[in-house]
């Protein structure tokens, strides 16, 4: 899982990368883990971003790399500015910050709201109910993968997204939910 990330825009347009620990670099179509994980999170938790991100970049759809890279780096470069020392644009927890990006369409840019400070969708999928249902019995992830036969990396993703939806920022707080305003 991402987490401890900084984005940032250079005045070339290119996207810029600094993780926690590691040295500054840039956003390039073979950087397939972070491009995947990033676009997962834009699938799951901004699907209407996700949407029009595709049909924006519909016409490289046919170079799979390409037409990720491509819609990965518009999401970074509408929502993440500048370089800032002290808050990272995704946290310890994997959660997302967003930046107002000094852009020269704000305000009249047909993507504003959809891809540029895009909406939070918080309705839960069927699966995530089964995944906070399972956590808030105390199963571990291990034991949810068996029992939903999805792999533990799954269970994680879930796990990532059911805390992003509900505003939550462990699995302490997941569990507690769970008791306190599902399972009454």
């Amino acid at each position: 899982m991402l987490s401890e990330v900084e984005f940032y825009n250079t005045p070339e347009g290119d996207v810029m990368v600094k993780r926690a620990g590691k040295p500054v670099v840039q956003l390039v179509q073979n950087d397939r883990a972070l491009i995947q994980e990033v676009l997962a999170m834009v699938r799951d938790l901004y699907p209407e971003a996700f949407k029009r991100l595709s049909e924006l970049y519909t016409r490289y759809e046919r170079n799979r790399i390409y037409y990720e890279f491509m819609m990965v780096s518009r999401f970074i470069r509408c929502n993440f500015g500048e370089y800032d020392q002290n808050r990272y644009d995704m946290d310890a927890d994997g959660c997302l910050k967003f930046e107002e990006v000094r852009c020269p369409l704000r305000g009249e840019c047909r993507e504003e709201c959809v891809v540029c400070k895009p909406k939070l969708d918080t309705k839960l999928t069927a699966r995530e109910t089964e995944v906070f249902e399972c956590i808030g019995r105390g199963l571990q992830a291990s034991d949810i993968a068996d029992e939903l036969c999805i792999s533990i990396a799954t269970v994680n993703r879930h796990r990532e997204n059911l805390k992003a939806k509900l505003g939550l920022r462990s699995v302490g707080q997941l569990v507690r939910y769970y008791y306190e305003q599902v399972k009454k």
